[in-house]
C-alpha cells in the first residue's frame, strides 16, 4: 500500500469474518457483555425470540477498525470511531467487514465503514478517523 493509493474513493480491501461459539464467549469475558443472548442459546430462542446467538455489536465495531488496520498495517493509528448497529448478526453468519476512504487531509484519513452479512443485509455502518504515517 502507497500513500497514492489512501486517496478518497479508494476502497478499504473486504475482509470476510465468522465468528464462531468460542469468539462470542472470549469476546463476553473481555468486554464483560455477560448478557445471556451470546452464549445461552436456550434462553436466546425461547426467551428472546431470536434465531440464534447473537454476534455482539461491540465486536462488529472492532472488525470495523481492525479492517482498515489490516489493510493499513502498523502505519495506521486510530483516533476516533463511531458506530451504529442495523440489523443483528447470528453465529454461524459469515460478515463481509469493508469500506471507502472518504477523506484524506495530509497524514489523517477518514473513513465510511461497514458490516454486512453474504446476504446483503448491512449490520453495522460506521466512520473511522486514522491518523497514517507515510510509507
Amino acid at each position: 500500500m502507497t500513500d497514492a493509493t489512501l486517496a478518497p474513493g479508494t476502497e478499504v480491501p473486504v475482509q470476510t469474518r465468522t465468528p464462531d461459539a468460542l469468539d462470542l464467549f472470549m469476546f463476553s469475558s473481555a468486554a464483560w457483555l455477560l448478557h445471556r443472548i451470546h452464549y445461552d442459546l436456550p434462553f436466546t430462542t425461547e426467551h428472546d425470540g431470536h434465531p440464534g446467538l447473537l454476534i455482539h455489536g461491540p465486536l462488529q465495531g472492532a472488525y470495523l477498525v481492525q479492517s482498515v488496520e489490516r489493510w493499513l498495517g502498523r502505519r495506521a493509528r486510530l483516533r476516533i470511531v463511531t458506530y451504529r448497529h442495523r440489523a443483528p448478526a447470528y453465529l454461524g453468519d459469515s460478515l463481509d467487514c469493508g469500506g471507502v476512504v472518504e477523506r484524506v487531509d495530509g497524514h489523517t484519513a477518514d473513513f465510511d465503514l461497514w458490516v454486512r452479512k453474504v446476504d446483503g443485509t448491512v449490520t453495522t455502518t460506521g466512520a473511522a478517523t486514522f491518523v497514517v504515517a507515510p510509507s
